[in-house]
């Protein structure tokens, strides 16, 4: 127990000295002007959920009355529900990350903080300090759960800070989805969610994973994330932003240790207001037959800023991955800067790419649409919709309605 107490005691310590360390992306953040999330009740059933509560997760992509193979809430600093369903009981484990940790020591000094560094920024070293609670999953080895997860972390209280610490494990050859949404309630715009998140896929482990936000829009989100990746594993991320928010600032890696493991990163975002958007990933191909992909879509208006990172590393000669960035500007305000880059070490034979389209819609198209009978606003719509691309597997019908009623609102307002 010593090297556990030990671990977390180093952690801590250098949590304590980053603590006024800035990030290197993303407008700085004065997490003072914040408070802590309050602690809130426990839950016995899904149908105790209040209103406001289901409205806020419906939006984010999660639907309760739809239960998923295994379902975690927080609200504010609590986890108030988390439960696995009969059929899937023996096959995974779905908890608060602190009652893991009190289960499971050995998880400190396997995965506590392996991936990302505390130290990092601020916002990392604010999450071990200043801890939310968080969800830790596991799936067994060779369990294929065939049901989304789903995992919802919201905020009901204005000016507030949450600050997770997430865990996935899937041992090898497990198979899952995971659905996390993360949301303010109606009338809450003011607010920080930190997410911190650590992914480890074992030897031939496949996991789907998305993330949709739905905050205010003064609210601030820096979610820090990694993937370790071990041989024939896959990981797919789908990251979804439709809303105005004060900024994000978010750049998560994976890590493709064994061979022939696959990372495909897909961000979709729709800035509007005074919105600065920093987003990206980082794909490290590390050993024979890795390949990759990280795909934006983005679209802006009014004043929003959107920056769209990507980072390739190849360190093998068999690798390959590629880069894509296409953005739409609706208004002369708004603007999109994309930024790729390239890096190969040792591996002359490597294949890397990138792509980059930044532009406005074709007026040529929008007059075809229109020849064949469609209004301009139906017009714009259409191709908006099919450019975000937004039929994402898992996510309840509600919230797909929404996003079409969000991108009908759009063409109704470049008109």
């Amino acid at each position: 127990m010593s090297g556990v107490e030990d671990t977390l005691r180093e952690i801590r310590e250098r949590a304590e000295k980053a603590l006024e360390k800035k990030a290197p992306l993303g407008p700085d953040v004065d997490l003072t002007r914040f408070y802590e999330c309050s602690p809130q009740e426990r839950l016995g059933s899904l149908e105790e959920i209040a209103a406001q509560l289901r409205e806020a997760a419906l939006y984010a992509g999660v639907e309760f009355e739809a239960p998923g193979a295994g379902t975690y809430l927080q609200v504010d600093r609590s986890a108030v529900y988390e439960r696995v369903i009969k059929p899937f009981e023996g096959k995974l484990e779905i908890m608060t990350v602190r009652r893991a940790l009190e289960l499971y020591p050995e998880l400190v000094t396997q995965y506590w903080w392996k991936l990302v560094p505390v130290d990092a920024d601020k916002y990392a070293a604010f999450t071990e300090l200043c801890f939310t609670e968080g969800y830790f999953i596991r799936v067994f080895a060779h369990q294929k759960v065939e049901i989304p997860l789903q995992a919802c972390l919201l905020v009901s209280e204005r000016s507030r800070v949450q600050s997770v610490h997430n865990l996935v494990i899937l041992e090898e050859g497990a198979e899952a989805n995971i659905v996390t949404g993360c949301a303010s309630v109606r009338g809450v715009d003011e607010g920080v969610h930190i997410g911190v998140s650590e992914f480890y896929l074992d030897r031939n482990a496949r996991l789907t994973f998305t993330m949709v936000h739905n905050w205010g829009e003064r609210f601030h989100v820096r979610p820090r994330t990694a993937v370790h990746m071990e041989e024939g594993s896959f990981y797919s991320s789908t990251y979804v932003l439709l809303k105005p928010i004060a900024s994000l600032q978010t750049f998560p890696q994976a890590l493709l240790n064994g061979r022939d493991a696959n990372a495909q990163f897909q961000s979709i975002i729709f800035a509007k207001g005074d919105s600065v958007i920093d987003i990206g990933s980082t794909v490290v191909l590390r050993e024979q037959g890795c390949r990759g992909n990280s795909i934006s879509r983005v679209c802006a208006i009014e004043n929003a800023a959107v920056y769209t990172r990507g980072r390739l590393i190849a360190y093998h000669n068999d690798t390959q991955a590629h880069l894509e960035c296409k953005g739409i500007l609706f208004s002369p305000q708004a603007k999109i800067i994309s930024i790729p880059e390239l890096e190969v070490h040792g591996a002359p034979q490597a294949r890397l790419s990138h792509e980059a389209a930044v532009g406005p819609l074709e007026e040529e198209t929008i007059n075809y649409l229109r020849a064949r009978g469609l209004s301009k606003e139906e017009a714009l719509s259409l191709l908006t919709r099919g450019f975000l691309n937004v039929d994402i597997p898992g996510i309840p019908l509600a919230l797909k309605r929404y996003i079409e009623e969000i991108v009908a609102m759009t063409s109704r307002d470049v008109l």
